[in-house]
């Protein structure tokens, strides 16, 4: 089996069926379904038995968050590649057929991610990846965390497919964490794996949907994937080829934390995140006046100390 298709869900029965539908629509139809439905109360997993498609299985399992819900597709997976779907996001019907495609021609990556397209307010844009060629452009990415820092993510938990064994030798998502666990997976197999990129788009990555995970802020001390950074820091484990894009990425999720906790009200914590960005070793500070970076770095600088002027 190629592919095992992993859809975590938790209350959302009015988009689960849109994506489990976008699935059996694929063009590529080596799969296998596995939704993985994390506790929910809202009878959306009685939509899901009624889809009679025998590839399609739901499991259910007491509210123990979405890490833990994916996790658990992950053990049961059966396919080469475990290809996620958030339940409120929907697959273009030559997803599965791109990634196929991408797979035969770089066998040797950690991760394979299509371009997507935002809709919010009934209005579709394509997602902005930085550090890429243009259009139609595909192939591995020279740096994953310079494009992670200087645009939209080029990797979401909609829009790729990671190798089985990839995803249990990088050692899964991340439990407890209620924000950035996906980021952090993203980023463990990045330092260890080229990543494909490719500009056919392939999901629609919804953001006008209820009950969305990154509308639940809540007051992580760290961002998981800074926390695993520092541990790997402290062990001597970055090399200094990605330590420079590996900063800029480190300082733009700084950043986004304290700007989050701005608009939280939470104007203590945002001032610490500052501070520790100013002093600490993973940030802007070393780029912030020179370098060939020096626009994009400044540009990103001021446009985020605008949100935070509170503060800083």
């Amino acid at each position: 089996m190629k592919f095992s298709v992993v859809i975590p869900l938790y209350n959302k029965r009015h988009h689960v069926a849109r994506a489990v539908q976008s699935v059996l629509a694929q063009t590529f139809q080596d799969y296998e379904l596995l939704v993985i439905d994390d506790g929910s109360t809202d009878g959306g997993e009685k939509l899901v038995r009624e889809f009679t498609d025998p590839r399609v299985f739901l499991f259910q399992q007491k509210n123990m968050g979405v890490s833990s819900a994916r996790n658990r597709g992950i053990e049961l997976a059966r396919g080469e590649l475990v290809a996620f779907l958030d339940a409120d996001d929907e697959w273009k019907p030559g997803f599965l057929e791109t990634v196929t495609a991408l797979r035969k021609r770089f066998p040797q990556a950690g991760m394979y991610a299509c371009a997507y397209e935002v809709k919010k307010n009934n209005q579709l844009r394509l997602s902005i990846v930085r550090g890429v060629p243009p259009s139609p452009w595909e192939g591995v990415m020279a740096s994953y965390f310079r494009s992670a820092a200087l645009g939209d993510p080029p990797v979401t938990a909609s829009s790729v497919a990671i190798p089985r064994e990839i995803l249990l030798e990088a050692g899964l998502f991340p439990e407890g964490k209620r924000m950035g666990e996906d980021l952090d997976l993203w980023g463990r197999i990045a330092l260890l794996h080229p990543v494909v990129f490719s500009w056919r788009t392939g999901v629609v990555y919804h953001q006008d949907t209820v009950n969305r995970a990154c509308d639940r802020f809540t007051e992580e001390d760290e961002h998981p994937f800074v926390e695993t950074c520092r541990s790997l820091e402290e062990k001597g484990e970055i090399t200094p080829t990605i330590h420079r894009d590996l900063e800029l990425y480190v300082g733009r999720l700084n950043l986004e934390n304290a700007r989050q906790h701005v608009l939280t009200g939470n104007y203590r914590r945002a001032r610490h995140l500052c501070a520790k960005m100013l002093a600490g070793k993973f940030t802007l500070r070393k780029w912030m006046w020179g370098g060939r970076w020096n626009r994009i770095t400044r540009g990103i600088w001021e446009a985020k100390t605008m949100l935070l002027g509170k503060v800083c």
